[in-house]
């Protein structure tokens, strides 16, 4: 009778892991959803493990932002919820990740925490085959780096590109982080001129270690001051000014257009 047990029980354990087993159930919110220009802000799971899922009210995605932020701007309602409601409108769901919860936080633990949220925050999403685009600014634009490098051992959807905004040096977040693997994947890379707190080395380090990525499909850009933007550190989060969208939005508008495969957007 034992032997029964044990061999119905290595039965059940491997027809849960050839694929035809049933998906794990969509998490429950652990929060009150909130409401933002044109969708709906969704909580799920809790601390540093926990993510905010953002979809347009009808339904209708297209595709799936992550945005990783920068380090404290925890919440998706800070300055960038302009920005993810102008996401919202063109059709994508945007996940936010919080990796941090602002009791024991460390560059060094961010990548643990980040995986945590993104596979809760692509289960919460459900089956969706939808292109998925990675967009960070500081601290997450050096996490989005981590997130396309381990994506596949993640078990989570990779994204086809990677838009980097200002990325502080990745030995702050993992000495040893290896993006030899990603390859088919488009990256916009961005580093200011006045930018006095992450500079250009993340920037000029992530650019020598993306060399696995064809010359045509990786752009580096130096954002450079004008009489009308100040490309500091926080250019990003002046969202009123309409040059900062302008230099800020729109990169990310194309990714998202061409990872669709949209012809006129």
């Amino acid at each position: 009778m034992a032997s029964y047990l044990v061999a119905a029980a290595i039965v059940a354990a491997l027809a849960g892991c050839d694929g035809r087993g049933s998906e794990p159930p969509r998490p429950q919110p652990t929060g009150d959803a909130v409401a933002v220009d044109g969708g709906i802000a969704t909580p799920y799971g809790r601390g540093a493990g926990r993510v905010w899922v953002l979809e347009p009210t009808g339904g209708k995605v297209d595709s799936v932002v992550v945005y990783l932020h920068g380090w404290g701007a925890i919440l998706p309602f800070e300055w960038h919820r302009v920005w993810f409601e102008h996401l919202l409108a063109r059709r994508s769901a945007v996940l936010f990740p919080e990796y941090q919860d602002g009791v024991d936080d460390a560059f060094v633990v961010a990548p643990y925490d980040l995986r945590k949220g993104l596979r809760l925050g692509f289960r919460a999403l459900g089956e969706r085959d939808l292109p998925v685009v990675a967009a960070g600014f500081s601290v997450g634009a050096s996490l989005a780096f981590v997130y396309a490098a381990d994506a596949k051992r993640w078990s989570v959807p990779a994204p086809r590109a990677v838009y980097s905004i200002f990325p502080v040096d990745p030995l702050l977040i993992d000495p040893g982080l290896d993006v030899s693997n990603i390859r088919d994947t488009r990256v916009v890379l961005l580093v200011g001129d006045h930018d006095d707190v992450a500079g250009r080395q993340g920037g000029d380090a992530f650019w020598s270690m993306l060399r696995s990525v064809p010359a045509n499909e990786k752009e580096y850009r130096l954002i450079r001051t004008t009489a009308q933007l100040l490309a500091d550190h926080e250019a990003p989060t002046a969202i009123t000014d309409p040059d900062v969208r302008r230099t800020f939005w729109r990169p990310l508008d194309r990714l998202v257009a061409r990872a669709r495969g949209d012809r006129n957007d």
